[in-house]
């Protein structure tokens, strides 16, 4: 018995997850003697990896499991997902760690608190929606409801409209954004039997956000 790469491409398209892939390029930031970016580095804002704008293509999930940890920086959101990646896809030759997957039929909600004109004030993601904004009261016994402010494409948070929260104010930011995944470990990884024919190949990504921070 033979099995047929096409067939499999075929199945993984009717079935599969819509998703865009951004390849992960280190940083030439990265000084050499001791693997460190450079912390003030604007590109790539010290992370130490650069991603492309991304190519949209089909994967087919095989497991998916997340879970909340807290880290000393804070609540994250982790957990695994097993893809399988079919020959007719960009990613089955160029896949790699650290390239991020971005779910484009899902969403998560997010909540998280801004300082306003802080250097760190902006989403480290770029969000499907938002819905609420608010911050408190001088006492701290209620809540001030603010405006639902626009976006850019680096997550930087503006009001044309009003309701801005006061400068220095810590405020509440909720609304939705789409799932990403970070391609984790030495994957993907070939299927060798059948001779070398181009089988789905198994990849392992991870729902990791530090990274994106």
């Amino acid at each position: 018995m033979r099995l047929n790469p096409a067939v499999f491409n075929r199945h993984l398209a009717g079935m599969g997850q819509q998703v865009r892939w951004r390849k992960a390029y280190a940083c030439a930031c990265v000084n050499p003697a001791t693997g460190n970016p450079d912390p003030k580095h604007s590109l790539c804002l010290g992370k130490g990896r650069l991603w492309d704008t991304g190519l949209q293509t089909v994967v087919g999930i095989v497991r998916q499991d997340t879970m909340a940890e807290w880290v000393q920086s804070g609540l994250y959101e982790s957990g695994d997902m097993v893809l399988s990646v079919g020959s007719d896809s960009p990613m089955w030759a160029d896949a790699g760690q650290y390239d991020r997957l971005v779910l484009l039929n899902s969403d998560d909600v997010f909540s998280q608190p801004l300082v306003r004109g802080a250097p760190t004030e902006r989403l480290v993601f770029i969000p499907v929606s938002i819905d609420r904004v608010f911050w408190l009261s001088p006492d701290k016994q209620s809540t001030i409801e603010g405006g639902i402010p626009v976006w850019d494409a680096n997550g930087n948070l503006t009001w044309p409209n009003g309701g801005a929260p006061p400068l220095g104010a810590t405020y509440s930011v909720t609304g939705k954004k789409q799932t990403e995944y970070f391609i984790w470990g030495r994957f993907p990884s070939d299927r060798n039997e059948h001779s070398g024919a181009p089988l789905p190949k198994r990849l392992i990504a991870r729902k990791w956000d530090l990274y994106g921070r």
